[in-house]
């Protein structure tokens, strides 16, 4: 019960955060915002309640979690990065926003609805990728339903909100239960530098971040 009442209670502080986009983490707000910074638990545990892309083993909990639009250009070079042998043991949620353009959302809704979402990322940031025309290789989806395109919405709104409105954006949870933000994409050897103390996807403590 204990666990329960400290989960219930990082739920609502994040729904009040999503509420006040003025409670931002100072480090991310104004014209210095930082590309890289600490982040509220209650925010972490709140973006793992969007509609998103698991890329993850049952019962693994959640190592880094990715806002993409799935026209955006830097998010495809974030998949490139991404897609290797060590990167996709990481247990990792995809959450589609759209804003790119106005085929955004179709795409969005079509990766909600893959059956395999390593696929469907994969072919969306493959060779079929138009970086010029700013398109995903992935076919928009067919007569998306009121809740999907709610869905997508509510992601975007929070994502522009209590976040930042760039993408790729990434949440990670490193091993000392610390949550952090990163803006962008940066050239390796930087960007998995920020990934050396990921926390391991399966762990006891963290049993209670899945939300029920």
């Amino acid at each position: 019960m204990p666990t329960r009442r400290r989960f219930l209670t990082a739920s609502i502080s994040a729904l009040t955060l999503f509420a006040a986009p003025s409670l931002r983490a100072e480090i991310l707000t104004g014209p210095s915002a930082k590309m890289h910074g600490q982040r509220d638990r209650a925010l972490w545990l709140a973006a793992q309640q969007l509609k998103g892309a698991r890329l993850a083993k049952p019962g693994d909990q959640i190592q880094a979690v990715f806002f993409i639009d799935l026209n955006c250009p830097a998010c495809a070079e974030l998949w490139k990065w991404f897609d290797t042998p060590e990167r996709r043991r990481w247990a990792t949620l995809w959450i589609p926003v759209a804003y790119m353009n106005k085929s955004s959302e179709g795409r969005a809704i079509a990766l909600l609805r893959a059956s395999d979402p390593y696929a469907a990322l994969a072919k969306n940031f493959g060779s079929g990728f138009n970086r010029k025309a700013r398109q995903g290789a992935l076919a928009e989806a067919s007569s998306p339903t009121l809740l999907e395109q709610s869905a997508i919405q509510r992601s975007t709104r929070i994502w522009r909100g209590a976040l930042f409105g760039t993408t790729p954006l990434t949440l990670y949870r490193n091993n000392d239960s610390t949550y952090w933000q990163l803006l962008g994409l940066f050239p390796e050897p930087e960007m998995s530098g920020y990934f050396t103390k990921l926390a391991p996807s399966r762990l006891e403590a963290y049993q209670a971040e899945t939300p029920p």
